[in-house]
């Protein structure tokens, strides 16, 4: 007979949505109402009937464990989302082009990088993506073999969060950005970090809503760590 994991399925979906995961941290979940929510989708994936009582409970033991251990917004991922700031940049471009370009990509980013005032290059196995200013692009691409050139975006926005230096070595917080922005509808076009800043490529479109959602959730976290007793440091296990 066919055995069914209710209670790690129900860990990996609210793993998988940190503002659910959150509100169960928080005692702010209605736990029959999320177990009707949930029962069809666990019903389909097993292709088994997965009662609603089944998991209401594992959702009441995963809420216990979470005292013990909790794993989203640490104190730390919040000192650092405080810490930072937001800016905007607009007229960006992404070039993508064959790695068979990369000498050239690297001699004409040499040459433009002192007149542009954007520019990213990151390369993942046979593409290269270069992320520019659009006042740059013509410039750019003139020097390179245009046949090897995959596909060019244009008129796109950047968003750069500079944060703290302690982002290098904590987990989590890029993680919670990109997870802010996917909640609110947000489409990431490429992301990509470079020491302090996390920069965020985005449609002109949803610049204004990526904007402000990120500023409100900085200002969150400004104010859940100004609550004393909110939050107190971390240990081994995680917030205690």
């Amino acid at each position: 007979m066919k055995r069914v994991n209710v209670a790690g399925m129900v860990r990996e979906i609210l793993l998988s949505d940190p503002s659910l995961y959150r509100c169960l941290e928080v005692g702010v979940l209605n736990y029959s109402k999320l177990a009707r929510v949930l029962k069809p989708i666990l019903s389909a994936f097993t292709e088994l009937e997965v009662s609603e009582n089944s998991i209401k409970m594992a959702l009441i033991r995963l809420k216990s464990k979470i005292k013990e251990s909790p794993l989203l917004a640490s104190r730390d991922v919040l000192s650092i989302v405080a810490n930072s700031h937001v800016e905007v940049k607009t007229g960006v471009s992404v070039v993508i082009a064959s790695i068979a370009q990369l000498r050239e990509i690297v001699a004409s980013i040499s040459k433009i990088s002192l007149k542009t005032r954007f520019i990213a290059m990151i390369q993942s196995g046979p593409a290269v993506t270069i992320v520019l200013d659009e006042e740059a692009l013509n410039d750019f691409l003139s020097a390179i073999n245009k046949s090897d050139v995959i596909e060019v975006q244009r008129d796109l926005a950047a968003i750069v969060v500079t944060s703290p230096r302690e982002i290098m070595w904590v987990p989590g917080v890029i993680a919670y950005i990109t997870s802010v922005l996917a909640q609110n509808g947000i489409n990431i076009v490429h992301i990509g970090s470079s020491y302090t800043d996390t920069v965020i490529v985005i449609s002109k479109r949803d610049l204004m809503r990526a904007f402000n959602t990120l500023v409100k959730h900085i200002e969150l976290a400004q104010a859940l760590l100004s609550k004393r007793g909110v939050y107190t440091r971390l240990d081994g296990r995680g917030l205690k």
